[in-house]
């Protein structure tokens, strides 16, 4: 004749095989409960998450499943996750829980799940502002002088087509120029002013430096390249106060 443990726990895994007819199984002589979770449609490809609890005799009378295998659909090792999930379920003695611990391990699963999209698209975002970031390029020139006028309107129109570099240029003693932009463009208008003749030229300021990736200047008078009269101009015109120290820091004011 069957015990009470064995009635109560054959109508508790009808219901659960009910419940569950693909992902639920039991080996009888193991007393090992399997339970899997398909990964969903996207990620058709990981394998499934699973479940392995092991049954005492006298179940659901008295003992509790002990997880015998927890894993993720990235094969992480969940079981100290699932043992303490179980744990703050508080199902009272001699009760059925394999419901209660199934659909907890599900929950735990999709967290996991969740945890790992976010950490993958926060790598993805990583990469991709770090690639923006080192194309781009920020240099401060430092001029002797800038007077002549074909100079200075070479300074102010980048010949390259479609020119995206935004900057400030003052003239007079000593010259001054700021370039922020794509880089390929930036690096075109500097050897392009670099070819003409100048008593200095000196880069006061280069995120190429150590590879220090930068993010575009941002200038008052919005893009493009402007021609201000004086170091006073050139401080006002840039937006960001950090970029403003490191403007003065290069030319040697701070």
């Amino acid at each position: 004749m069957a015990t009470e443990a064995e009635e109560r726990f054959k109508d508790e895994l009808g219901l659960l095989q009910a419940m569950y007819p693909d992902a639920l199984s039991f080996a009888p002589n193991a007393r090992e409960l399997k339970y899997s979770i398909s990964s969903d449609q996207e990620t058709a490809t990981k394998p499934p998450a699973v479940l392995l609890l092991r049954l005492p005799e006298t179940y659901p009378l008295d003992g509790f499943p002990q997880v015998i295998t927890a894993l993720g659909h990235q094969k992480e090792d969940l079981r100290s996750a699932a043992k303490a999930a179980f744990s703050s379920l508080a199902s009272p003695p001699g009760e059925e829980v394999l419901d209660a611990l199934l659909l907890a391990f599900r929950d735990l699963v999709e967290s996991q799940d969740n945890r790992a999209q976010i950490a993958t698209s926060q790598a993805t975002e990583d990469t991709v502002q770090k690639a923006n970031a080192l194309a781009n390029r920020t240099v401060i020139i430092w001029l002797h002088h800038l007077l002549n006028t074909n100079k200075r309107k070479l300074a102010l129109n980048p010949t390259m087509a479609g020119s995206g570099v935004s900057g400030v240029t003052k003239p007079g003693y000593p010259g001054v120029l700021i370039f922020s932009g794509q880089r390929n463009v930036v690096d075109a208008h500097m050897s392009e002013l670099r070819n003409q003749r100048w008593q200095a030229f000196q880069v006061r300021y280069d995120t190429d430096d150590g590879c220090a990736p930068s993010e575009v200047w941002q200038f008052t008078h919005g893009e493009g390249i402007r021609e201000v009269e004086s170091m006073g101009d050139v401080v006002q015109s840039v937006t960001h106060p950090q970029h403003r120290d490191i403007f003065l820091g290069a030319i040697g004011v701070k």
